[in-house]
């Protein structure tokens, strides 16, 4: 009988950790049946582990620390699936290629995520993801291969394969008002959509969706298909909050500017996002932007108290009010 694990919040990963272990287990055995040359930001993170001391001790404990029994030894001679760091670049190479097909039985909407699922939650890779050096380098990986989700290369997966095809029977199943409900043309090759980003970031036919309240300056509205999960109040300059189970205050949020100031006492609503909603974002609130600027962070560290991160793969939309 499969254990059903309860976490895997937002199907980003499946609950069922059979699902999970079986798709990771056939992207081993790609990638151990066929070794491709490492693409150049992946040989550039190899680098990076290799040349850096405290950065090579801690991919090297990270994989060491995974325990050796059910459920992290999942492959024939009782290790863990992921053997090492170098057996890691391997797996990430083979992504860098691939976008996200569509599965019935368990989407595996993060496949990164699912290489590190239990590397990332050891004292090891607590460390080594906190890391300065790695998050920049992940983030190259990430924009590589966001450059690749946005590509014509990345349609093949809007097909109409029965399976695994997002135009395929089973899809179609599940968003069975598709054509009427997004901006498409079921005539076209892939209902007109260029690239796998393309599909993902779909847009509403106009209507489908109404604006709640749309002259009133007092309705906040929802940025994209999210949920209500948390909300604070009066919140202070160095209060204390939770997102995805870290703590986080204003003035980290704002990145130490200056329009932190004008959020204190205000109220954090913190909204929660599936793997399978609708995500093209809109603006929640009616004004004027007048300063944008991306504050980066750490990708994949997770609490040391859990041991995995059960809100981790989630993406979350906070308002600040």
């Amino acid at each position: 009988m499969n254990e059903i694990l309860p976490f895997r919040v937002g199907e980003w990963l499946p609950s069922d950790q059979a699902i999970l272990d079986n798709w990771l287990s056939e992207l081993i055995a790609e990638v151990d049946f066929v070794d491709k040359p490492l693409h150049p930001v992946i040989e550039e993170f190899k680098y990076l582990i290799e040349s850096d001391s405290t950065i090579y001790m801690l991919f090297n404990q990270m994989f060491e620390q995974v325990p050796k029994k059910p459920p992290y030894n999942k492959n024939p001679t009782g290790k863990p699936q992921v053997r090492n760091y170098q057996h890691m670049l391997r797996l990430f190479n083979a992504i860098m290629t691939k976008a996200p097909e569509y599965n019935e039985t368990g989407l595996v909407g993060f496949p990164i995520n699912a290489i590190l699922d239990w590397s990332m939650g050891t004292t090891g890779g607590y460390a080594a993801f906190i890391n300065r050096k790695v998050n920049k380098q992940l983030k190259k990986i990430l924009n590589e291969w966001s450059r690749f989700l946005g590509s014509t290369d990345s349609t093949y997966v809007l097909n109409k394969e029965p399976r695994h095809g997002w135009f395929g029977k089973a899809a179609q199943n599940a968003m069975p008002n598709f054509d009427m409900d997004f901006v498409c043309d079921p005539d076209k090759l892939h209902h007109g959509f260029t690239s796998w980003d393309d599909f993902f970031t779909r847009q509403f036919r106009d209507g489908v969706r109404p604006i709640a309240a749309p002259g009133d300056d007092e309705v906040i509205v929802n940025a994209c298909e999210s949920a209500p999960y948390k909300i604070a109040e009066n919140i202070k300059q160095r209060d204390k909050f939770w997102i995805k189970s870290q703590p986080y205050s204003l003035q980290h949020m704002f990145a130490n500017d200056s329009f932190t100031e004008l959020f204190i006492g205000g109220t954090i609503y913190q909204a929660f996002l599936s793997a399978l909603s609708y995500h093209r974002w809109h603006s929640p609130v009616s004004g004027k932007i007048v300063k944008a600027y991306v504050k980066d962070g750490t990708y994949y560290s997770e609490t040391l108290s859990e041991g995995f991160d059960p809100n981790g793969t989630y993406l979350g939309i906070k308002v600040l009010i």
